[in-house]
Formats: structure tokens, sequence, C-alpha cells
């Protein structure tokens, strides 16, 4: 879990609904590689996302449709190296849902190392609709 300095859950505002990181990991996206190109490494990437997405719809990948246009393109210019994701839970759920439980989103993107990942966290989920992303998970008795 990732805490703020006085114990609690870092907070995130996204659209209307509060939510908490529960999870957030920063990885190389460039190890093992030992060679390609710009244009390769995102062809490669996107198959990599597109597949994520078909197992996990709460997967929000952020600037994907950029991706997707990068890989069709002749691209010079490499992703960053750093690609983030992370795991939000809210309390919010759907009215239509009586039974207990929680929603959860995860959201994926890539950055520099010199950019704060939870601040880029703030900015990505800021405008993004939970109510339309998020999965319910009901809670286990």
């Amino acid at each position: 879990m990732i805490q703020t300095g006085n114990g609690e859950l870092r907070g995130y505002q996204v659209g209307p609904i509060r939510a908490e990181l529960r999870a957030l990991t920063v990885s190389d996206d460039r190890e093992g590689m030992l060679e390609g190109t710009p244009q390769l490494h995102r062809r490669f990437r996107l198959m990599g996302i597109e597949k994520a997405m078909a197992a996990t719809p709460y997967l929000y990948v952020h600037d994907l449709d950029k991706l997707r246009a990068d890989a069709e393109g002749q691209v010079e210019e490499w992703l960053p190296r750093e690609a983030v994701h992370a795991r939000l839970t809210s309390w919010w759920q759907p009215e239509d849902i009586a039974e207990p439980g929680h929603t959860v989103l995860s959201v994926m993107w890539f950055q520099t190392a010199a950019q704060d990942p939870f601040a880029r966290l703030a900015t990505i989920v800021r405008p993004v609709d939970w109510t339309s992303l998020a999965k319910f998970v009901p809670f286990e008795d």
C-alpha cells in the first residue's frame, strides 16, 4: 500500500470520485531489449498493452491513441524509458449494485526518470471517467 507520511493512503481525485492509491510500480520499459528501433519498440509495447487490456478490461492506458498512431507511422523518438502501473480503489460503486464492495481501476503510462510518478498520476487521472472505466469488486466473506 502507498501511504502518506501520516499513515493514510494517498488519495486522488478521478473526475468526481475520490480514489486511493493501492499500488504503484515503475519498471524499465527497455529491459531485456538487445536491439531495435523506436517504431519497433512501440509496436511490441502496443501488442503487450492490447493483450493486457483484453485480460484486464479496467486498465486505462494514458495516451493510448497516440501510441497507436506512432506505431503506424515512422517514429524516430524513443518512448520514455519508465513504464508505470498504478492501481486505485474507491468506495464508489454503481447504483444498480446492492451488494457490498468497491471499485478498482488500473492506470498505465510512460514517463522519464526525472518525473515524479505520484504527481504524474494526479494529472493523468483528474479528467478520467471513473464511473465508466472502473470495475466493481464485491467483498468476499
